[in-house]
């Protein structure tokens, strides 16, 4: 088993990739190269140290209301590949997915509930607290919009360029209302 299951629910921002101070003019697409190469390359080794020096990623977690059509909608639509499934407790089971070495939990558990209400598009959907969306990016966002609306995903944001960040992004719903965010790297 590549991985190994945790009821991890971890999540990361774009926004808030670090920067020096002295680099103030440095452009958001600039900060996030640097930052992406730094985080990507920290994440295929082992971090030297103890406690959070040794902290890293390792996946999202996401509570379903049908694994099987989650599944099949992450692989489909966004290419991601089932790595494990299982029952881990009476009444939850859960799948690994993966893509280019970033994990998914797909988690179904009896009884669970959308509690949030109508899911609002951007930027209304920070209106409400805790956890926003899935980000990821990639190389050619104009292609990944087209390859998206062939797999049959309904765009929020079609590479909406964002003036004060400097890139663009493109907002979708997963089959469970569950935000993604893609912007161009």
């Amino acid at each position: 088993m590549k991985a190994l299951f945790a009821p991890l629910a971890l999540t990361f921002s774009l926004f808030l990739a670090p920067y020096p101070e002295s680099q103030p003019e440095a452009s958001f697409t600039e900060r996030l190269t640097n930052s992406s190469s730094l985080n990507m390359s920290q994440s295929l080794e082992t971090p030297s140290g103890s406690g959070l020096e040794t902290l890293q990623i390792y996946n999202v977690a996401i509570s379903v209301a049908n694994l099987d059509e989650s599944i099949e909608w992450y692989e489909d639509k966004l290419g991601f590949q089932l790595e494990n499934r299982r029952n881990v407790s009476t009444g939850i089971e859960i799948a690994l997915i993966e893509k280019n070495g970033f994990y998914i939990d797909l988690i179904y558990i009896v009884g669970s509930e959308n509690v949030e209400g109508s899911p609002q598009d951007p930027p209304d959907h920070l209106k409400v607290q805790g956890l926003r969306n899935l980000v990821f990016w990639v190389d050619d966002l104009q292609a990944t919009d087209r390859e998206l609306k062939s797999n049959g995903v309904q765009l929020i944001w079609e590479s909406r360029y964002i003036p004060e960040v400097g890139t663009s992004v493109t907002n979708f719903r997963d089959n469970n209302g569950n935000l993604i965010a893609i912007w161009q790297r």
